[in-house]
């Protein structure tokens, strides 16, 4: 390791955009240290090494077009040249904070409204509380008028027959799905799942549980761990579970573990799954997880 190599690798790095996010939360910045920064753990072998830091990027920028993942470069403090490198979290867009960052019309013409908890749930549809409250007819109305064309309503114990008769007057369609972490049967679930899907394939939804949190998140975490046209990149923020600025998965992973040890091969080609998605499963769950614990609040 040289003296001049280690000093421009950390001035590199004290550069980067969130680098106290890098050095003090995620503590992807002392990944330079490490001698896998410089070796490749599959091969053993020394990476590719580029002269300046321009080449690299230009290169790395080539390989994030065509695998749609993030590629990041890093001066190496082992050898004179700069690298490419990925993990975990900067496969996600982290220069600017998001997961899927996509434009959004139904949010925009939603968000002046003031909906409790309103958020975009990637590109064509939105998540908030329940709008089930005096006046809810009309602020239904304005989410039709603003393009949206269902509800998903995930509530279970707290459900009411007065609102589905709420959202057909504001002449939205209305769909049902029970959400919980564990109480409801994994069946009536499953069984659900590829009209949810459908429905948020199209767009123009507006989510809602009671408060637009909890159950939200596990509806959203389903639609991306089982649903196999989610590219594994477009990773959805969990915004409901988050307690003291730290992201808690407790509730999500109890529920998508029952959907995976309850589905029968029935359900699994009802969803368009092959009978061994169990380690694709697992290795999207885990990338839900990462990505969301690397974005937890300073």
């Amino acid at each position: 390791m040289k003296v001049k190599n280690l000093i421009y690798a950390l001035y590199d790095q004290m550069l980067r955009p969130g680098a106290w996010r890098n050095i003090f939360v995620t503590h992807n910045a002392f990944g330079i240290f490490s001698r896998y920064s410089h070796v490749s753990r599959a091969t053993g072998r020394p990476k590719i090494s580029y002269p300046s830091k321009a080449g690299a990027q230009k290169a790395a920028e080539a390989m994030s077009s065509k695998r749609g993942v993030h590629f990041s470069v890093y001066k190496c403090v082992w050898c004179d040249g700069w690298h490419i490198g990925k993990n975990a979290q900067n496969k996600i867009e982290q220069e600017t904070g998001t997961f899927v960052n996509r434009p959004n019309a139904l949010y925009e013409r939603l968000k002046p409204l003031g909906i409790v908890d309103l958020a975009p749930v990637y590109g064509g549809g939105v998540r908030g509380r329940t709008l089930s409250g005096r006046g809810s007819v009309r602020m239904l109305k304005k989410v039709r008028e603003a393009g949206g064309e269902v509800v998903i309503d995930l509530r279970t114990r707290d459900y009411t027959d007065r609102f589905p008769q709420n959202v057909a007057d504001a002449g939205l369609e209305y769909f049902h799905i029970p959400i919980d972490r564990q109480k409801t049967d994994v069946h009536e679930i499953i069984a659900a799942l590829p009209d949810l899907f459908e429905r948020m394939d199209k767009g123009g939804f507006y989510m809602a549980c009671a408060m637009g949190l909890h159950r939200t998140d596990i509806a959203i975490a389903s639609y991306y761990v089982l649903h196999p046209s989610v590219p594994i990149a477009d990773v959805p923020e969990m915004r409901g579970h988050r307690k003291d600025g730290k992201f808690r998965c407790e509730d999500i992973a109890t529920r998508l573990n029952s959907i995976m040890r309850g589905i029968t091969p029935d359900e699994l080609k009802a969803l368009g799954l092959p009978p061994d998605y169990e380690k694709e499963f697992s290795r999207r769950k885990k990338r839900l997880f990462d990505a969301n614990r690397a974005f937890q609040d300073p």
